[in-house]
Protein backbone atom coordinates (compact mmCIF):
# COMPACT_ATOMS: atom_id res chain seq x y z
CA UNK A 1 0.00 0.00 0.00
CA UNK A 2 1.36 3.42 -0.95
CA UNK A 3 0.22 6.84 0.28
CA UNK A 4 -0.21 10.08 -1.57
CA UNK A 5 0.35 13.56 -0.16
CA UNK A 6 -3.11 13.65 1.43
CA UNK A 7 -2.47 10.30 3.21
CA UNK A 8 -5.17 8.57 1.24
CA UNK A 9 -3.96 5.01 0.69
CA UNK A 10 -3.90 3.66 -2.84
CA UNK A 11 -5.57 0.24 -3.05
CA UNK A 12 -5.62 -2.20 -5.91
CA UNK A 13 -7.71 -5.08 -7.11
CA UNK A 14 -7.03 -7.37 -10.04
CA UNK A 15 -8.39 -4.88 -12.58
CA UNK A 16 -8.72 -1.60 -10.71
CA UNK A 17 -6.87 1.07 -8.74
CA UNK A 18 -8.59 2.95 -5.92
CA UNK A 19 -6.85 6.32 -5.54
CA UNK A 20 -7.10 9.85 -4.14
CA UNK A 21 -9.35 12.53 -5.56
CA UNK A 22 -7.99 14.99 -8.12
CA UNK A 23 -9.48 18.16 -9.52
CA UNK A 24 -9.43 16.43 -12.90
CA UNK A 25 -12.06 13.98 -11.56
CA UNK A 26 -14.71 16.69 -11.68
CA UNK A 27 -15.96 15.78 -15.16
CA UNK A 28 -16.50 12.18 -14.00
CA UNK A 29 -18.43 13.30 -10.91
CA UNK A 30 -20.56 15.76 -12.83
CA UNK A 31 -21.11 13.15 -15.54
CA UNK A 32 -22.56 10.86 -12.87
CA UNK A 33 -24.73 13.48 -11.18
CA UNK A 34 -26.01 15.13 -14.34
CA UNK A 35 -27.63 11.92 -15.60
CA UNK A 36 -30.87 10.55 -14.12
CA UNK A 37 -29.91 6.88 -14.55
CA UNK A 38 -26.73 7.34 -12.48
CA UNK A 39 -27.93 9.78 -9.87
CA UNK A 40 -31.39 8.56 -8.91
CA UNK A 41 -30.16 6.35 -6.05
CA UNK A 42 -27.55 8.74 -4.70
CA UNK A 43 -29.20 12.10 -4.26
CA UNK A 44 -30.67 12.95 -7.64
CA UNK A 45 -29.53 15.33 -10.33
CA UNK A 46 -26.91 17.96 -9.47
CA UNK A 47 -25.90 21.09 -11.33
CA UNK A 48 -22.18 21.76 -11.81
CA UNK A 49 -21.83 23.69 -8.57
CA UNK A 50 -23.55 20.96 -6.56
CA UNK A 51 -21.36 18.32 -8.21
CA UNK A 52 -18.25 20.28 -7.25
CA UNK A 53 -19.33 20.60 -3.62
CA UNK A 54 -20.19 16.91 -3.46
CA UNK A 55 -16.76 15.97 -4.81
CA UNK A 56 -15.12 18.29 -2.28
CA UNK A 57 -17.11 16.66 0.52
CA UNK A 58 -15.47 13.34 -0.34
CA UNK A 59 -12.03 14.90 0.04
CA UNK A 60 -13.07 16.46 3.35
CA UNK A 61 -14.50 13.17 4.61
CA UNK A 62 -10.98 11.72 4.59
CA UNK A 63 -9.79 14.62 6.75
CA UNK A 64 -12.61 14.38 9.28
CA UNK A 65 -13.07 10.60 9.51
CA UNK A 66 -9.73 9.17 8.42
CA UNK A 67 -11.43 7.12 5.71
CA UNK A 68 -13.58 7.81 2.70
CA UNK A 69 -14.29 7.13 -0.94
CA UNK A 70 -11.63 6.49 -3.55
CA UNK A 71 -11.77 7.33 -7.24
CA UNK A 72 -11.77 4.05 -9.17
CA UNK A 73 -9.58 3.70 -12.26
CA UNK A 74 -9.17 0.79 -14.64
CA UNK A 75 -5.60 -0.51 -14.67
CA UNK A 76 -5.83 -1.36 -18.35
CA UNK A 77 -6.14 2.24 -19.55
CA UNK A 78 -6.21 4.60 -16.53
CA UNK A 79 -9.84 5.57 -17.15
CA UNK A 80 -11.64 6.85 -14.03
CA UNK A 81 -14.93 4.94 -13.92
CA UNK A 82 -16.53 6.02 -10.64
CA UNK A 83 -15.84 5.99 -6.94
CA UNK A 84 -16.14 3.54 -4.08
CA UNK A 85 -15.19 3.20 -0.47
CA UNK A 86 -16.19 3.99 3.07
CA UNK A 87 -18.70 6.64 4.06
CA UNK A 88 -20.19 7.90 7.31
CA UNK A 89 -21.33 11.52 7.12
CA UNK A 90 -23.23 13.22 9.91
CA UNK A 91 -26.62 11.56 10.41
CA UNK A 92 -25.62 8.16 9.00
CA UNK A 93 -26.71 5.18 11.09
CA UNK A 94 -23.18 3.67 11.03
CA UNK A 95 -20.21 3.32 8.67
CA UNK A 96 -21.06 2.23 5.14
CA UNK A 97 -19.38 0.57 2.20
CA UNK A 98 -20.62 2.24 -0.96
CA UNK A 99 -19.92 2.83 -4.61
CA UNK A 100 -21.16 4.51 -7.73
CA UNK A 101 -19.88 3.87 -11.21
CA UNK A 102 -20.54 5.88 -14.33
CA UNK A 103 -23.32 4.17 -16.30
CA UNK A 104 -20.89 3.27 -19.11
CA UNK A 105 -19.17 0.84 -16.72
CA UNK A 106 -22.15 -0.97 -15.21
CA UNK A 107 -22.52 -4.73 -15.51
CA UNK A 108 -18.82 -5.59 -15.65
CA UNK A 109 -18.29 -6.74 -12.06
CA UNK A 110 -16.37 -3.62 -11.08
CA UNK A 111 -18.75 -2.66 -8.26
CA UNK A 112 -18.35 -5.98 -6.46
CA UNK A 113 -14.60 -5.85 -6.94
CA UNK A 114 -14.12 -2.40 -5.36
CA UNK A 115 -16.75 -2.87 -2.66
CA UNK A 116 -15.00 -6.08 -1.58
CA UNK A 117 -11.62 -4.31 -1.47
CA UNK A 118 -13.06 -1.38 0.48
CA UNK A 119 -14.63 -3.72 3.03
CA UNK A 120 -11.35 -5.61 3.34
CA UNK A 121 -9.55 -2.31 4.07
CA UNK A 122 -12.18 -1.35 6.66
CA UNK A 123 -11.75 -4.63 8.49
CA UNK A 124 -8.01 -5.19 8.17
CA UNK A 125 -6.64 -1.65 8.33
CA UNK A 126 -9.26 0.32 10.26
CA UNK A 127 -10.36 -2.41 12.65
CA UNK A 128 -14.05 -2.24 11.83
CA UNK A 129 -15.99 -5.27 13.03
CA UNK A 130 -19.09 -4.68 10.93
CA UNK A 131 -20.36 -2.49 8.09
CA UNK A 132 -23.54 -1.70 6.22
CA UNK A 133 -24.63 -0.50 2.82
CA UNK A 134 -27.64 1.80 2.49
CA UNK A 135 -29.53 0.80 -0.64
CA UNK A 136 -32.71 2.18 -2.22
CA UNK A 137 -35.49 -0.42 -2.22
CA UNK A 138 -35.65 -0.54 -6.03
CA UNK A 139 -31.87 -0.60 -6.60
CA UNK A 140 -31.62 -4.29 -7.46
CA UNK A 141 -28.10 -4.04 -8.87
CA UNK A 142 -26.73 -2.74 -5.56
CA UNK A 143 -28.61 -5.41 -3.65
CA UNK A 144 -26.92 -8.01 -5.84
CA UNK A 145 -23.53 -6.53 -5.01
CA UNK A 146 -24.34 -6.69 -1.28
CA UNK A 147 -25.42 -10.32 -1.65
CA UNK A 148 -22.19 -11.20 -3.50
CA UNK A 149 -20.31 -9.85 -0.48
CA UNK A 150 -22.41 -11.97 1.89
CA UNK A 151 -24.71 -9.14 2.98
CA UNK A 152 -28.36 -9.43 3.93
CA UNK A 153 -31.30 -7.06 4.39
CA UNK A 154 -31.47 -6.03 8.02
CA UNK A 155 -33.90 -3.13 8.26
CA UNK A 156 -35.50 -0.14 6.59
CA UNK A 157 -34.56 3.43 7.43
CA UNK A 158 -34.99 7.02 6.28
CA UNK A 159 -31.93 9.02 5.23
CA UNK A 160 -32.33 12.66 4.21
CA UNK A 161 -36.08 12.22 3.78
CA UNK A 162 -35.62 9.21 1.51
CA UNK A 163 -36.34 5.58 2.26
CA UNK A 164 -33.45 3.13 2.20
CA UNK A 165 -32.71 -0.41 3.22
CA UNK A 166 -29.88 -1.25 5.57
CA UNK A 167 -27.90 -4.19 4.24
CA UNK A 168 -25.60 -5.76 6.83
CA UNK A 169 -22.30 -7.15 5.61
CA UNK A 170 -20.63 -10.19 7.08
CA UNK A 171 -18.76 -9.48 10.32
CA UNK A 172 -15.01 -9.02 9.94
CA UNK A 173 -14.08 -12.52 11.11
CA UNK A 174 -16.42 -14.20 8.62
CA UNK A 175 -15.65 -11.88 5.72
CA UNK A 176 -11.89 -12.12 6.14
CA UNK A 177 -12.07 -15.88 6.65
CA UNK A 178 -14.09 -16.23 3.44
CA UNK A 179 -11.70 -13.91 1.56
CA UNK A 180 -8.72 -16.07 2.47
CA UNK A 181 -10.23 -19.40 1.43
Amino acid sequence: MTFNLANIPVLETERLVMREWRESDFDLVHGIYSHEENSRYVGGLFNRSQSWRYMASHVGHWQFRGFGMWVVERKSDGTAIGYSGLWCPEGWPEPEVGYILHRDFHGQGYASEVARRGLQFAYEDLGWTTAISLIAADNHASKNVARKLGGHLEANTVIFDGKAEIWRHLPASEFLGASNE
